[in-house]
């Protein structure tokens, strides 16, 4: 964070007026400084996960030694395990349909079958591998879990704006209510992959298709979750004027 600030300023030049500065550039500008490094690992929200089932997936799971980040070697390597039944978001299970062609990330693609829904929510997808097909035809390249027993308790914690007003004026009361946030931070329980035992307090990661994460509770025993700080990343939304 002081590396960023330290560009930041810098970016701004010197000057002896004040300025009233976007936080979102300072993010940022940090995205740029831990985007190369930070290794990648995968999550799925706890209550929001749909079971895809493949019908020519492994009979026997199997694990391949992949690397944490793709263009960076120091972020060294991880685990996966490949089953025939893995979770996806909700929100990507959502959007499929029978006969799409999609990409399972770090995989192949696979064709989806079919989609079983109760009272119109999806509760179980079906499809089959399809992996001499192109990942470069397919538009949708999603994230997905293993399901097994090893994946691990996530808390994913977000920050918001203490203030509800981008800027206040000099006749603005501060402590007036309408001015205050009212929750500023929000807890969301996830599962993820079970390389995530080996985070370091203070580590930083990204989550795929997620966002970026500090570690500030490592792994400790199975039922006590990894407590991830979000780091914002430039395009969160500041509080309307």
């Amino acid at each position: 964070m002081l590396c960023s600030f330290v560009f930041f300023s810098f970016s701004k030049g010197a000057s002896k007026n004040l300025n009233l500065m976007e936080w979102d550039k300072l993010w940022t500008i940090n995205k740029k400084i831990i985007d190369p490094l930070c290794a990648r690992h995968t999550a799925v929200l706890k209550d929001q996960r749909v079971l895809l089932i493949l019908t020519n997936g492994p009979e026997e799971p199997f694990v391949r030694i992949l690397p944490r980040h793709k263009k960076y070697e120091g972020a060294g390597n991880k685990a996966t395990t490949f089953t025939s039944r893995i979770w996806l978001e909700y929100a990507d299970a959502s959007v499929l349909i029978t006969g799409q062609e999609v990409t399972l990330m770090d995989w192949g693609n696979t064709i989806i079958k079919e989609n079983k829904t109760e009272s119109g929510v999806i509760t179980q997808l079906v499809g089959e591998l399809h992996l001499e097909g192109s990942v470069k035809l397919t538009k949708l390249k999603l994230t997905w879990l293993p399901d097994i027993e090893d994946l691990v308790s996530l808390s994913l914690v977000g920050f918001d704006f203490v203030i509800t007003k981008k800027k206040l004026e000099k006749d603005d009361d501060f402590v007036n209510v309408k001015f205050i946030n009212p929750c500023t931070r929000r807890e969301t329980s996830a599962l993820g992959d079970p390389n995530m035992r080996n985070l370091k307090q203070g580590e930083i990661i990204q989550l795929e298709r997620e966002g970026y994460y500090r570690c500030d509770v490592p792994f400790i025993r199975p039922f006590k979750p990894i407590v991830l700080f979000a780091i914002p990343d430039g395009r969160q939304q500041p509080p309307a004027n």
